[in-house]
């Protein structure tokens, strides 16, 4: 009975580590979609900041994810995506705490962000 105790709590550990693997991977893979969506909003003409941030922030509230830090960059300066001219790059950032999305009981000790970013040209 020993053994199956010290075997059982390497296991789940192992297994708890392997959902949080997977779970990190697919909130990264929301975080890149809901950038490049925004980035597709941001580049139709008449589109501002606030519109980019209410795109992003549906795409993440509808997967669960809040806390997201989202930025619009014009040429590499934060300024309103509606100041743009046709051509202008506009780069859309999303940041993600890892601790807001974490299933790990305790994950509130975790550091760092899961980060996309998407950018394209102005029509």
């Amino acid at each position: 009975m020993v053994e199956f105790a010290v075997v059982a709590s390497v296991f789940f550990v192992i297994v708890l580590g392997i959902l949080e693997v997977a779970r990190g991977l697919m909130v990264s893979h929301l975080v890149s979609n809901a950038a490049r969506l925004g980035c597709r909003t941001a580049i139709l003409p008449g589109k501002s900041t606030e519109d980019i941030t209410s795109v992003v922030k549906s795409v993440l509230t509808a997967e669960g994810v809040n806390g997201g830090k989202i930025s619009v960059e014009v040429n590499d300066a934060d300024k309103d995506a509606a100041t743009a001219q046709a051509g202008d790059r506009i780069t859309v950032i999303v940041s993600v705490p890892v601790k807001d999305v974490t299933w790990v009981p305790g994950g509130h000790f975790l550091s760092g962000n899961l980060t996309g970013r998407s950018s394209l040209r102005r029509e």
